[in-house]
């Protein structure tokens, strides 16, 4: 199994609660979309390491 170590650099205090139903939304879609990414860009990785 690969481990990808992620830095995150929070300016100020993120408080996730006060941001709107909408913003929620769209932060944690764009977050699942760059997980996903990231995902994707390491299998092909692995797979073209395995050739």
């Amino acid at each position: 199994m690969l481990q990808t170590n992620l830095n995150v650099i929070a300016v100020g205090e993120p408080d996730i609660e006060t941001i709107s139903d909408s913003q929620k939304h769209a932060f944690f879609e764009t977050l699942f979309s760059k997980i996903l990414e990231l995902h994707k860009e390491t299998q092909n990785n692995v797979a073209n390491n395995a050739e």
